[in-house]
């Protein structure tokens, strides 16, 4: 899927947390940039010392907040004050109505550190625990018959081995990726 000629900026320190949608979309990136990714929790100081650019991908919690806002917020003055661009990708079931988005995020992150951060959200991945009890049904009765399936998809395997289902799509990176190179 690459926008441009691999190379042409610096890879950007690529951060995830635990949410499957969130490191799926990490390891994507990774690829574009010939990288590697890492949960936010083991990221390399040294990294982030001469990083231009940090992406933290973090899903967005059943009961409210984002996985890894928490390593933004406690390391605001190494990455942004110290002028790195930050982005946050926020990774769930389903997009956020604009009102939602900002009552997440504005619980999350100060105005100010809003006003410095890119955002961006896509779509993630759905598991029974995200869901209410009929919802949560359908899937476990799904998956217990694509376990039965002798001749799976790629995308059904997936599912299986998520125990969900996936709604991640590589091609939802384009923007971000040209927010990356400088391109938008």
């Amino acid at each position: 899927m690459s926008d441009g000629a691999p190379g042409s900026v610096p890879a950007p320190v690529i951060l995830h947390d635990d949410d499957a949608g969130a490191r799926r979309y990490a390891e994507w990136l990774a690829e574009e940039f010939d990288s590697r990714t890492s949960h936010f929790d083991a990221a390399d100081p040294g990294e982030l010392v001469v990083a231009g650019t940090v992406v933290l991908f973090t899903g967005m919690r059943t009961g409210g907040g984002l996985g890894g806002s928490t390593f933004i917020t406690d390391n605001w003055e190494a990455l942004v004050e110290a002028g790195r661009r930050v982005s946050v990708v926020m990774v769930g079931p389903t997009p956020v109505t604009d009102e939602a988005r900002i009552e997440l995020m504005s619980t999350e992150f100060s105005a100010d550190q809003l006003r410095q951060l890119k955002l961006f959200q896509l779509r993630g991945v759905v598991t029974p625990d995200q869901l209410g009890f009929r919802q949560r049904l359908g899937i476990k009765t799904a998956l217990a018959a694509l376990r039965r399936k002798s001749d799976r998809t790629p995308e059904e395997d997936a599912m299986l081995e998520l125990g969900g289902l996936d709604l991640t799509d590589r091609v939802s990176l384009g923007p971000l990726l040209r927010w990356i190179r400088r391109e938008a």
